[in-house]
């Protein structure tokens, strides 16, 4: 079962990238089967084995570097939705925070409101994503949709939707997205190899 084949099996979505990594695949795969041909026609001691022994392992050494590549490929599409995801995240985020900050003093409420908004609004504008990779992606998509939570929240306790009391809630909140961005993605998981 060639490699493609293995990622449809277990269930991943492969679509129009799929298809054009299958087709190079298998290209790939023509080539190594044609240059094996080729040598199995030589003798060893043949003055063209040498030659076409080292076209061989060149054709060999481009599958397997091909193969290496197909689980960032296949990921793609789904680390660009994340990448745009997060991005538009923060960046609505940020700007209401600065709603919430007018809107409190637009309503004529206490400055001690602000209290709780300006540390949103730090939490919001300290971080800003870096390039989303395949491999961290899913982290900074549930990290957005923490923000996210946490926004909802300062918003209901700031225009007096929920109890003050509340705030407490917010600030557990916002130590948890700064433990989860300190540590990065796979953070527990490093603690755990450290073992």
């Amino acid at each position: 079962m060639d490699v493609v084949s293995s990622f449809r099996v277990r269930g991943m979505q492969v679509g129009r990238a799929g298809h054009e990594i299958d087709a190079e695949y298998g290209q790939l795969q023509q080539q190594l089967l044609a240059r094996h041909t080729e040598v199995a026609r030589y003798e060893t001691g043949d003055e063209d084995f040498g030659t076409g022994y080292a076209r061989l392992l060149q054709a060999a050494d481009e599958l397997l570097a091909f193969e290496e590549t197909i689980p960032a490929r296949l990921a793609e599409p789904e680390r660009q939705l994340s990448e745009r995801i997060v991005r538009m995240s923060w960046l609505g985020q940020r700007a209401i925070a600065v709603a919430l900050i007018v809107v409190t003093f637009a309503l004529d409420h206490s400055a001690w409101w602000l209290v709780v908004l300006i540390p949103h609004l730090i939490a919001t504008l300290s971080f800003t994503p870096r390039k989303v990779t395949d491999r961290d992606h899913r982290f900074y998509r549930h990290l957005a949709i923490g923000l996210h939570l946490e926004c909802l929240l300062v918003a209901l306790i700031t225009l007096s939707v929920i109890s003050l009391w509340l705030v407490i809630l917010a600030v557990i909140g916002w130590v948890v997205l700064a433990v989860s961005v300190s540590e990065g993605p796979g953070g527990s998981v490093k603690k755990g190899q450290g073992r």
